[in-house]
């Protein structure tokens, strides 16, 4: 996947997740709350993978 795509990937989903966490906890709607969180779960995952793979191209051993 292209760089930038996968940057919009991410924020795309970051963004989806922080909307459905507090759209579900100010309506009180469990199933989007939960669904909320596992879009944040997923994009720190993804923010996660790209910043082990930066590591290590900027720190060989």
């Amino acid at each position: 996947m292209k760089p930038k795509t996968e940057k919009i990937l991410i924020a795309l989903t970051c963004v989806l997740g922080i909307s459905g966490v507090a759209y579900g906890m100010a309506e009180k709607n469990d199933p989007v709350f939960i669904a909320g969180l596992c879009f944040v779960i997923a994009g720190y995952l993804l923010i996660r993978r790209e910043l082990k793979a930066y590591r290590k191209r900027a720190l060989p051993r």
